[in-house]
């Protein structure tokens, strides 16, 4: 009889050592799974960060002159990087003149994740090229040209620039003005809205801006210590010594008040009321206002203007047709007016 108990005890404990290791054996077996699962997410997610990161290093850069010469439909490699283990390359296309695909991919191992952004980048070239006339006004605006206004050379650079200066854009240029000459004056039609820049409205603008002027002022280079003081706000570089610590500078600059400029700048300014260029000023660039232009008697514009409430040139003021001085304003403000902005609406696709 107690032989027989001891046994029966001893099968009892054996069944439940059995049972208890296949449930270890099991738990074990989750375990090592979700461990598992929770590498192959930590990975995904490496993965995922680099992927985004270089897509995030695309829409960030202001550089990368590169991507106009990219044809409209091609695509071409933007670069690749690393974030801890994972490894992140970008890839742009360019679905139109001022619209692009930047796809990203991670890799981690074998593991691989993507995202992609929709972004839009002001093209020169493209703006420039849809005015038609050296001043572009509103319909019904007031016209006084009693001064000069010359829109015969609008692909040149005048000493001391060169033609160098115009490169980016000079092909497209001539191109375009051999087959459609450049006006005078041009009139837009009202359904039209030139002032603004493909997503861009004069508003958004005058908001991406950091400098900010009112009223009247002298413009000139600021300098300190060899380096050019660009948070100065009536420095607008230094057009006449392209070789000084001011010379590449190209200011942008709004107002959301009527402006009255004296001394010499080059840039581009974007003005909500009227912009007045005083005797003997002098400036070079890309000109967006909402009222009337005027230039005054020894005052010079060079370049290209939008002024929808008119314009106004003494009879010793002067205008010299650039379209080289707009493109170059606009392209040198492309990191802040959009070098490649996400388009409104349209969030990270990834993954895809």
């Amino acid at each position: 009889m107690s032989r027989s108990t001891d046994g029966a005890a001893l099968v009892v404990v054996v069944l439940v050592t059995l049972a208890l290791f296949a449930i270890g054996h099991g738990l074990l077996g989750l375990s090592l799974g979700e461990l598992a699962a929770s590498r192959a997410a930590a990975r995904y997610l490496e993965a995922r960060v680099a992927s985004d990161a270089a897509v995030h290093r695309v829409l960030a850069d202001s550089g990368g002159a590169w991507m106009d010469s990219v044809p409209i439909g091609s695509s071409r490699s933007a670069g690749s990087g690393s974030v801890g283990r994972a490894r992140g390359e970008a890839s742009l296309w360019r679905l139109s003149a001022e619209s692009w695909w930047i796809e990203g991919v991670g890799r981690v191992g074998s593991t691989e994740a993507r995202s992609a952004r929709l972004a839009w980048a002001p093209d020169p070239l493209g703006t420039i090229t849809t005015l038609h006339g050296v001043l572009t006004v509103g319909p019904a605006s007031s016209v006084r040209l009693s001064g000069s206004v010359d829109a015969a050379s609008p692909t040149s650079m005048e000493p001391p620039h060169t033609s160098a200066d115009c490169d980016p854009w000079l092909a497209g240029l001539q191109a375009h003005y051999a087959s459609e000459p450049l006006a005078a004056v041009a009139t837009y039609a009202p359904a039209d809205s030139l002032l603004r820049l493909g997503l861009l409205d004069i508003a958004t603008m005058l908001g991406e801006m950091d400098v900010h002027l009112s009223g009247a002022g002298i413009a000139s280079p600021v300098e300190s210590l060899g380096v050019c003081s660009t948070a100065v706000a009536w420095n607008w570089g230094d057009p006449e010594r392209p070789w000084g610590p001011c010379g590449a500078y190209m200011a942008l600059r709004g107002s959301t008040g009527s402006v009255s400029m004296s001394g010499v700048g080059q840039g581009l300014l974007v003005v909500d009321g009227d912009f007045e260029l005083a005797g003997g000023a002098r400036f070079f660039g890309l000109v967006l206002a909402t009222g009337t232009l005027s230039v005054e008697d020894g005052a010079s514009l060079t370049g290209m203007a939008i002024a929808t409430g008119g314009v106004s040139v003494a009879a010793m003021g002067s205008v010299h047709g650039s379209a080289c001085w707009a493109a170059r304003a606009l392209a040198s403000q492309r990191a802040t007016l959009g070098r490649l902005r996400p388009v409104p609406g349209v969030g990270n696709l990834g993954p895809i």
